[in-house]
């Protein structure tokens, strides 16, 4: 019973504190997009300090901070009057953020749009300009190939290992643990028990892997006024991302591989719950770090030095075209949502906060975005059939 109690009180503190962090970062993604937008839609660069754009987003930031309060007040609430629903509900409190985020965002972006009209604000359309260096891409030679090979060496360990003790294991062995690593429940010994945890880590591998290949292969995307230095910013972002996700992989697949250990070698007295959760969450730190100095596409980075040649690819400034008028309001549902089917890119740089998004109109993305879909709601199912099982 203790360490039950302990269990919940560790995944409740956990809560809270990506609940406090998800706040803060919800609260300064404003601060982190690109000056010309104003909740998702572009306004001329010289209007982005008038009092009604300041009043919105002090209006956005009230919101989160309000809407993350209340999360954690029922964070509180739930751990007080149900905490053996604490670990089920990790998996869910998260969309609560989403909502919060939605109702930040979208009455602004209404808002946002209104004002652009009634100050009849003119914008050019496109947003950034098709130079011959924008339509290069990253070779798959500029990932940081380092993470990855050592995450791939882990898990070859771990099916060795596991490979290797399987004859001698018991006929039940534990698959769950408690809050101090010890077993409390166990299944029948088979192939597929034993070597879920390096399938999981096989599929977490493969999911970064093409998270950090997005990034890389993302066609870089230049400032027309500032061909040189938007250049140089992006590429030190695009390093610096590929390098977070490299060490937040290795990290994931690593917290990953010890708690496997512990069902093939039972008797293995190994550090607590918390410090597995502490092994794996702190490489998140860099990622973090990385998104708020750099901002949106780099555009917060203060490079020392702007070279007019980069990759050997010389910056022209003269514009050869536009990207398929990528800046028209009109291709962005709720100024997050891009859909232009005379735009061949699947990749674009969205319109709020510092990540990519995809262009909706292009079928592979329709069909990627259904299976990613799918995938989420069948692991929260089983996550949630599995944790509700082991708790009766």
């Amino acid at each position: 019973m203790a360490n039950d109690i302990n269990l919940n009180l560790i995944c409740f503190i956990i809560n809270l504190a990506i609940a406090v962090l998800c706040g803060g970062l919800m609260s300064i993604l404003p601060v982190l997009t690109r000056k010309s937008f104003l909740f998702g839609v572009k306004i001329p660069l010289e209007e982005q300090n008038c009092p009604e754009a300041k009043n919105l987003k002090k209006r956005y930031v009230a919101v989160c901070l309000i809407g993350s309060m209340v999360i954690c007040v029922l964070m509180a609430l739930q751990f007080i009057i149900i905490p053996d629903m604490t670990l089920i509900l990790m998996l869910y409190f998260p969309f609560l953020f989403v909502a919060v985020q939605m109702a930040a965002f979208i009455p602004n972006w209404k808002k946002a749009g209104k004002l652009k009209a009634e100050k009849n604000w003119q914008v050019t359309e496109s947003v950034f300009a098709e130079t011959r260096s924008s339509h290069s891409r990253g070779n798959l030679s500029d990932l940081p190939w380092a993470w990855y090979i050592a995450g791939i060496l882990l898990i070859v360990i771990s099916v060795i290992v596991t490979l290797v003790k399987y004859p001698a294991l018991p006929d039940m062995i534990p698959t769950h643990f408690d809050a101090n690593m010890e077993p409390d429940a166990w299944s029948e010994k088979n192939i597929f028990t034993v070597m879920i945890m390096p399938l999981l880590n096989l599929g977490t591998m493969l999911f970064m892997w093409l998270v950090g290949v997005m990034f890389v292969r993302a066609k870089l995307q230049i400032d027309p006024q500032n061909p040189a230095l938007s250049f140089t910013q992006h590429r030190i972002y695009r390093r610096r991302m590929g390098h977070s996700i490299g060490f937040l992989t290795l990290g994931m697949i690593a917290g990953m591989t010890l708690i496997g250990f512990l069902s093939i070698f039972p008797d293995l007295k190994i550090i607590p719950f918390w410090l597995v959760m502490t092994f794996m969450l702190l490489p998140c730190v860099p990622l973090i770090a990385v998104s708020v100095q750099s901002g949106q596409g780099g555009c917060r980075i203060k490079p020392k030095e702007i070279t007019e040649t980069a990759a050997g690819v010389h910056l022209n400034p003269a514009i050869s075209g536009t990207a398929s008028d990528r800046g028209d309001d009109k291709y962005w549902a709720v100024g997050m949502f891009y859909h232009n089917p005379d735009d061949p890119a699947y990749l674009v740089e969205d319109r709020f906060g510092n990540n990519l998004g995809f262009n909706y109109s292009r079928l592979p993305v329709k069909i990627g975005v259904a299976i990613l879909a799918l995938s989420v709601i069948a692991l929260y199912v089983w996550s949630t059939v599995i944790m509700y099982g082991i708790k009766l």
